[in-house]
């Protein structure tokens, strides 16, 4: 069945689990050397690699044995990461406003390159089936309303501001802190609202948002979206996943998944 891997960045590991019980099936911690990581990948092989903000890591976790090894310094508060479509490296954003760069990393070790700068302060991100990669913008400034979505050619580097209506909800401009985004197979970007947790279905052609659901926990962190169309919320605090699972007429389900062994 479907697994799911989940960090988390106080705890210092990495955990991945079953969507469907919560049972945890595989996880790697301090004893190997993971650091704060706060967004994990896999890469071809099954090795996982991360960001680690405090440390201003990109680490390779290896799978079943073997200590953490680093891949890249490249500064404190890199934050969102995405493995590239070509399978050869990852990119890596930074979180704060300080640090507007979007970074290639290569998975073999070689240098890193700048692929963009003078970026808004990003957030989780995903590529898109386009080849575009999907990122939230505002940083934490955002929690006032004006968090949005953005799009960038990772082949060029520029990026493309995407605006957001919300036709359900009269009066709103943006979202309170977009933290995170996961892109479905047809194109449909689902976007993390981060403070009043919520996840929001955006067609990226239109801007057109709309809500997917709402989450019972104080702030949200990160969205993915699975093959079955079941999209996922973690968040800050605690052991539990937000699960929206779709139903007839276009609506989801809300539940919560408890996370553990």
């Amino acid at each position: 069945g479907a697994s799911v891997w989940v960090a988390d960045l106080c705890g210092k590991q990495v955990v991945r689990f079953s969507p469907d019980t919560g049972v945890i099936q595989e996880r790697y911690g301090v004893d190997v050397g993971v650091c704060t990581i706060d967004d994990p990948v896999v890469v071809p092989g099954g090795d996982l690699v991360g960001t680690c903000p405090t440390e201003g890591l990109v680490v390779r976790i290896p799978r079943g044995s073997g200590p953490v090894e680093t891949l890249a310094n490249v500064g404190r508060g890199v934050n969102p990461i995405a493995l590239d479509p070509s399978g050869t490296s990852v990119l890596v954003g930074f979180g704060i406003s300080e640090d507007r760069r979007l970074l290639r990393v290569p998975l073999d070790g070689g240098p890193v390159t700048t692929v963009a700068d003078g970026l808004p302060a990003v957030n989780g991100f995903g590529f898109g089936p386009d080849g575009l990669l999907y990122v939230p913008t505002g940083g934490v400034p955002g929690v006032l309303g004006t968090g949005g979505l953005g799009r960038i050619d990772t082949s060029t580097g520029e990026f493309t501001d995407i605006p957001l209506t919300f036709p359900g909800e009269p009066g709103k401009l943006g979202l309170q802190f977009a933290v995170g985004a996961d892109v479905a197979a047809d194109g449909t970007v689902f976007v993390a609202q981060g403070l009043n947790a919520a996840v929001y279905a955006v067609d990226p052609t239109t801007g057109v948002a709309r809500l997917v659901g709402r989450s019972p926990v104080g702030v949200a962190d990160n969205v993915v979206v699975l093959t079955d169309g079941r999209v996922l919320l973690s968040n800050f605090f605690g052991g539990t996943i937000t699960v929206f699972t779709p139903v007839p007429g276009g609506t989801y389900e809300t539940w919560q998944l408890g996370i553990g062994s």
